[in-house]
C-alpha cells in the first residue's frame, strides 16, 4: 500500500471510482482484464506502455505490461532478431596446424571447391572436387594430411557430409575432435566463410579474364602465402613452414649465394699454402702433441673430407687430424729402392771422375755397374783394346767391386787413403 500511501493527497473519487488525475485507479480483481485490452492490439511494448499510461495506473503499472507483451506466443514469433552479440574470436592455437576450418565452396563456374584454412598460420588449401560426398571429402584431406600432419580439431558447419557416419568414424580414426558451429550462422566459422568469399573472387576475376581457373587460383595462393597476414603480423609460409617460399619477384633480388661464392674463391686464392691431396691407406707421419716423438708413423684409414682424415698410430690408436698435421711417409719398398738408388749413382760418379779415360770413353766395367744398379745385373765385357782401368785401393781391391757396393761404404771414404 505504500504507493498509494505516497500519493493519498493526488488520490480522489469521482462517480465511486478512485481516480488519480485523469487515471482510474484499477482494482487487484480488474487488472488482468485490463492488460488483456490494453495489449489485444499487439503494438508491442513501448506502444502497449503508452496506452496504459493514459487511462489506467497501478502498482507496477509498466512492468505488468511488459510482461504480458513478452509471454504472448504470437509477439515472440513475430518479433525481430535481438542485438548482434559482440564478435567472440576463436582462440589463438600456439602450434601452427592444430586447428582447421572447412567449408565448401560453390557450385561456381560448374564446379565446387572444398577450402581449407589453419587458425594459427591463415595457409590457405583449396581443392577442386569431383564429388562433395564423404568419401570425396576423405579422400581429399588424407591427401592435405600427408603434407602437413593430422590436426587436432577441425571446424565445420553442419553440412550433410560432415554429419555422415563415414566422416564421423574417419575423424576417430584419426584422433580428431570435430567442433559444430551453429547452424544458419556462418559467422560462427568466419575464417573459412572469408576465405570463400576471397577465393569466389578470384574465380569470377578469373571467368571475366578468360583465364585458367587452377592457373588463377594456383598463383593467388602462391603470392597470398608469401604476404603479411594482418592479423599475425607474418606470412602465412613463414609460420607453418618457417622459410619464405621463392616467386617470381625473388629473381630481380641480387644474388647473394653467388655473391658469398666469389668472395670465398677471392680468398681462396689470395690465401697462401700448398694443395696436397691423400688417399685412404696411404703411409703418413702425423704430428704428436703429447709427450713422446715429435712425429709418428701412421696409416690414413678413413677421408672425412678434403683436409680432415683419421690416422692409425703403430699402437692401434685412432686419431683425428687435419692435414697440415700430416706428412707423406713413403712405404717400406719404395723407401729402400730410392735410398739405396742415390748411393749406387754417388759411387759411379766418383768412378767415372777417377776413371783413365777423362773423356768418358772408356770404363765398362762402371757402366755394368750401373746396369746393376738399375735392377738388370750383367756383366759386360771390356773389350780387347781397351786397357783395364787401374785405379784401386790400398788393398788391391777395385773401387767399384761388388765388395764395396755390398758393404755400403761411401766411395768418398776410399778417396781419402788413395796413394797421392
Amino acid at each position: 500500500m505504500k504507493p498509494y500511501w505516497n500519493r493519498r493527497t493526488e488520490l480522489y473519487e469521482e462517480l465511486g471510482c478512485v481516480m488519480w488525475g485523469h487515471r482510474l485507479v484499477v482494482p487487484e480483481q480488474c487488472k488482468g482484464k485490463i492488460l488483456k485490452i490494453i495489449h489485444e492490439p499487439h503494438m508491442g511494448i513501448v506502444k502497449s506502455k503508452a496506452l496504459a499510461r493514459s487511462y489506467v495506473w497501478w502498482a507496477g503499472l509498466d512492468e505488468a505490461v511488459e510482461r504480458t507483451c513478452r509471454e504472448c506466443a504470437a509477439c515472440a514469433a513475430q518479433a525481430d532478431s535481438p542485438p548482434r552479440q559482440t564478435p567472440r574470436m576463436w582462440p589463438w592455437p600456439a602450434r601452427p596446424w592444430s586447428r582447421l576450418h572447412l567449408d565448401f565452396l560453390g557450385p561456381i563456374a560448374g564446379k565446387t571447391y572444398l577450402v581449407v584454412v589453419d587458425a594459427t598460420s591463415k595457409w590457405l588449401e583449396i581443392f577442386n572436387m569431383s564429388g562433395i560426398s564423404a568419401s570425396y571429402l576423405i579422400d581429399r584431406l588424407n591427401e592435405l594430411f600427408s603434407r602437413f600432419g593430422i590436426p587436432r580439431q577441425i571446424v565445420t558447419d553442419n553440412g550433410a557430409q560432415f554429419t555422415s557416419k563415414e566422416f564421423e568414424y574417419f575423424n576417430k580414426f584419426n584422433g580428431i575432435e570435430h567442433v559444430f558451429t551453429a547452424p544458419y550462422h556462418p559467422a560462427s566459422n568466419g575464417l573459412a566463410e572469408n576465405a570463400v568469399k576471397t577465393l569466389k573472387r578470384v574465380i569470377k576475376k578469373a571467368i571475366q579474364e578468360k583465364q585458367n581457373i587452377n592457373r588463377a587460383l594456383w598463383s593467388f595462393l602462391l603470392y597470398y602465402r608469401n604476404v603479411e597476414h594482418s592479423t599475425t603480423g607474418e606470412s602465412p609460409a613463414m609460420l607453418l613452414l618457417g622459410r619464405r617460399v621463392r616467386t617470381r619477384l625473388d629473381a630481380i633480388k641480387p644474388d647473394r649465394e653467388g655473391h658469398v661464392r666469389r668472395a670465398q674463391q677471392r680468398q681462396q686464392e689470395a690465401a697462401t699454402g700448398a694443395n696436397r691431396n691423400l688417399d685412404r691407406s696411404d703411409e703418413v707421419w702425423y704430428r704428436q702433441y703429447l709427450k713422446g716423438e715429435k712425429w709418428i708413423p701412421g696409416q690414413i684409414v678413413e677421408v672425412l673430407g678434403s683436409s680432415s682424415y683419421k690416422i692409425k698410430g703403430t699402437g692401434g690408436e685412432v686419431v683425428h687430424r687435419h692435414i697440415d698435421q700430416l706428412r707423406k711417409r713413403p712405404s717400406e719398398g719404395r723407401l729402400s729402392l730410392a735410398s739405396a738408388t742415390p748411393r749406387l749413382s754417388n759411387r759411379v760418379d766418383e768412378a767415372n771422375s777417377q776413371g783413365s779415360d777423362p773423356g768418358g770413353a772408356g770404363s765398362e766395367e762402371d757402366k755394368s755397374e750401373v746396369s746393376a744398379g738399375a735392377g738388370t745385373p750383367r756383366a759386360v765385357e771390356p773389350p780387347a783394346s781397351q786397357p783395364q782401368p787401374a785405379p784401386a785401393s790400398p788393398g788391391g781391391e777395385h773401387l767399384l767391386s761388388p765388395t764395396n757396393i755390398g758393404r755400403g761404404r761411401p766411395i768418398r771414404q776410399c778417396r781419402l787413403n788413395r796413394p797421392k
